[in-house]
């Protein structure tokens, strides 16, 4: 059998060996939690730069639809012999205009919320990444500290030991 010494010695060893390697983990964890959170950050500025070419797209087919609605009143109005430049031709070349100027910017404003969504989703995964490195570095210091504590205290019940 060991000498009761030996064994308080390997005990302790043991312990702070054990409280390193768990800190180790749960900063590679929290390491890893970062990494993930980063990767979600980038995931989220692609889709809101998808989210602008989408809303790009969209307000030029609503500028085509437009054109060919005007196109084809101003067809109409000349075949018809109808002078566009005043009274209700006019206003109805107008009203034509603002209901598709109205039309895209309600593309514009949906979009606009959509991309806000990103953005924000985006800032708060990158802050949980903040967030989860802090962890990381806490992980390690406390694990440091409780390695010391172990190892302190392992040297006070050795020379508790010695001294019985």
């Amino acid at each position: 059998m060991c000498d009761p010494g030996t064994l308080l010695i390997a005990a302790t060893a043991t312990q702070a060996i054990g409280t390193g390697v768990s800190a180790l983990q749960a900063a590679g964890q929290s390491r890893y939690e970062a990494k993930v959170a980063e990767r979600n950050a980038q995931l989220e500025n692609e889709s809101a730069r998808n989210a602008e070419d989408r809303r790009k797209i969209e307000a030029q087919r609503q500028y085509r639809k437009l054109s060919q609605v005007q196109g084809q009143q101003q067809a109409a109005m000349a075949a018809n012999g109808i002078d566009q430049g005043f009274g209700s031709a006019l206003q109805v070349q107008r009203d034509t205009a603002s209901m598709g100027a109205q039309d895209v910017q309600s593309i514009y404003d949906a979009s606009a919320q959509e991309i806000r969504g990103f953005d924000i989703n985006a800032s708060n995964y990158r802050a949980k990444a903040r967030g989860a490195r802090m962890q990381a570095t806490g992980a390690l210091v406390k694990g440091a500290l409780d390695v010391g504590s172990t190892v302190l205290g392992g040297a006070q019940r050795y020379a508790k030991y010695k001294a019985s």
